[in-house]
């Protein structure tokens, strides 16, 4: 999968995949065992190399395969936000509410997109440890809350900016499902 989706793309020193496995072209790999049930270690293990490896980057862009960013609406978040002083964490966002209490009331953004600066690296408490059910995303956002509390800027993302898999708006459909590589 890894070679098929990123095969076509430009990745230059800025966009690292997080891969399953040690492979050509991938910087980070995570849980070598990858299921659709242990997305939440994946998760924890690549806040753990962001955090202690990539110091020198200020943002991050967490982003499924199966979804797509305008380049334009990144580059202004960057522009906007750059030098930021406090943790920032751009998605948009739910609340879960579950008897796990590691995750109960935890604001955390959706799984297709978000973006975060190196101040919540900073303060984002990956040590967390997980066997409840498989919430990836609600995961991150309990790192974020055990680490930074609520001294966190939360910017809702333009939906208008981010397609997951199928887009249908103003008269226009994308369906991601059957793009070609060209």
């Amino acid at each position: 999968m890894y070679h098929q989706f990123y095969s076509n793309m430009w990745m230059g020193d800025y966009l690292h995949p997080v891969c399953d496995y040690r492979s050509s072209g991938c910087a980070i790999y995570c849980n070598q065992a990858s299921t659709y049930n242990t997305l939440a270690k994946k998760t924890i293990c690549f806040t753990r190399v962001l955090k202690n490896y990539y110091n020198e980057t200020e943002f991050f862009i967490k982003l499924d395969d199966d979804a797509l960013v305008d380049r334009d609406y990144i580059f202004g978040l960057m522009d906007k936000y750059k030098g930021y002083d406090k943790p920032l964490y751009i998605s948009e966002f739910s609340t879960y509410h579950n008897s796990q209490p590691l995750l109960d009331g935890t604001r955390y953004g959706n799984g297709k997109f978000y973006m975060f600066n190196r101040k919540l690296l900073d303060c984002i408490a990956p040590g967390i440890d997980y066997l409840g059910p498989r919430n990836e995303d609600a995961i991150f956002g309990a790192m974020v809350r055990l680490g930074c509390g609520e001294n966190v800027k939360r910017v809702p993302q333009d939906n208008s900016k981010v397609w997951h898999r199928e887009y249908i708006s103003k008269n226009k459909r994308i369906d991601m499902v059957v793009l070609r590589n060209h």
